[in-house]
């Protein structure tokens, strides 16, 4: 202290020297407690770090959930001022994820949602699903609301009437007179990837293709790494019209993850500038399976300015759009391949729920997997600040390099029919 206190101007020193010999006095007192403890610090300061990374790395790897908190952006309004009268239906004919499979265990009872319709989702105890509309016709109680399942029915708790997976009523407890209209609509049920999804199609047709199956998944061979999930307020078909928007890749996604928040990015620092993320990417359709699409992307970092990309940043990556609502996202990376299936379910005619599931072969560190799943979850987060907030545009201004969004617009039109419902035409939900 006193060569510190030798470096003052001569000026101040009359004026602090009191001060200072105090403060030495209390040093001096201290000096064999304190200077111990500083000591160890100091000398060991790499290692405590290092065993407060190792902890903090171990209690993620024990996460399951991404959100532990559950789902993000649950309980808002959407802005009825978005809706337009040349938007698409809100609901798309195709294959929606309802339940995770171990959530449906043998005899239990689920309500669901879906297209703004209110299901009961149940599960025998020989094992088979059924998912039908939740209320009873007898007199509207909500089989979801504390049915139970008994002899492979599901029996309303008001009148304890029995529906079978295919919604024909069975019995009735209390009569041997079943009357006629006493079939519940049932949905066709296709249960893989340990993820119970449903066929919803205006026109009540079968369904002509399904959600893809992995066997490394139902196997185990590949290793659950992480969930995440997302309430989000938009149509449902803005979520894949981000395939063939190549362009907003470079602008919305070019800061590295790190990074701030998108409403901060208007301050530029050094570190945004030499860290960066790059992208090439091509959509098109799969001529063989006109129900699916691919877009494939290089993503890499770049460093230094935009001087040095290191092979290790570079990840390839396709994914696979299945329907209107299932993306099957592959990423291969130097210790083998990710898996992010992405389910977006319609609960509202402007009401997305958006899930994420990554599996990754045993070879992939559960660290780098988690990492990947956090690192995609920081980028999906800064488009679903610009899908609340947009509007519609039926015919956007496009220009060279925007990627082909006219394209991908009329494939996505293939999931519409006659039938399908408008956004003012009343629902379960409307009442």
């Amino acid at each position: 202290m006193s060569v510190v206190f030798d470096l003052l101007p001569e000026q101040y020193k009359n004026g602090t020297e009191r001060g200072w010999n105090e403060a030495q006095q209390v040093y001096t007192a201290y000096y064999p407690v304190v200077h111990p403890a500083v000591e160890f610090v100091y000398d060991n300061c790499f290692v405590l770090a290092g065993l407060v990374v190792l902890f903090y790395l171990h209690r993620w790897n024990q996460s399951v959930l991404y959100y532990s908190g559950g789902w993000h952006g649950e309980g808002r309004k959407a802005n009825v001022k978005r809706i337009s009268k040349d938007m698409m239906p809100p609901f798309a004919n195709g294959w929606y994820k309802i339940l995770d499979s171990h959530v449906l265990k043998p005899g239990t009872v689920k309500s669901v949602r879906l297209c703004d319709k209110k299901l009961v989702a149940f599960r025998t105890h020989e094992g088979k699903v059924g998912v039908l509309d939740a209320y009873c016709p007898h007199l509207g109680a909500d089989l979801g609301v504390h049915g139970r399942v008994v002899d492979g029915c599901v029996e309303c708790p008001f009148h304890a009437w029995r529906f079978n997976t295919e919604g024909e009523c069975e019995g009735i407890e209390y009569s041997d007179c079943i009357p006629k209209g006493s079939t519940i609509q049932s949905y066709e049920v296709f249960e893989s990837n340990r993820m119970i999804h449903v066929w919803y199609d205006a026109e009540g047709r079968e369904p002509h293709w399904f959600p893809r199956r992995y066997k490394e998944i139902d196997s185990g061979d590949w290793y659950f790494a992480c969930w995440s999930g997302h309430e989000i307020l938009t149509h449902m078909a803005e979520l894949p019209e981000n395939g063939p928007d190549c362009a907003h890749l470079d602008v919305l996604h070019k800061d590295w993850i790190f990074s701030k928040e998108l409403h901060q990015r208007q301050v530029k620092t050094k570190e945004t500038e030499f860290l960066s993320h790059a992208w090439e990417a091509d959509w098109s359709v799969d001529e063989e399976h006109p129900h699916q699409s691919t877009l494939r992307v290089a993503q890499k970092m770049v460093l230094g300015f935009g001087r040095w990309t290191p092979s290790l940043t570079v990840v390839p990556v396709e994914a696979n759009q299945v329907g209107p609502a299932l993306v099957y996202l592959h990423l291969q990376t130097s210790f083998g391949q990710i898996l992010m299936a992405q389910n977006v379910t319609p609960v509202g005619k402007l009401r997305q729920r958006v899930e994420h599931y990554y599996y990754a072969e045993k070879s992939v560190p559960r660290i780098i997997a988690k990492f990947v799943a956090w690192g995609s979850s920081r980028q999906f987060e800064r488009d679903v600040a610009i899908w609340e907030a947009k509007t519609f545009i039926p015919k956007p201004l496009l220009t060279k390099g925007d990627g082909p969004i006219g394209r991908f617009r009329s494939w996505f039109k293939q999931f519409y029919s006659e039938n399908s419902v408008r956004f003012d035409e009343p629902t379960d939900n409307d009442w």
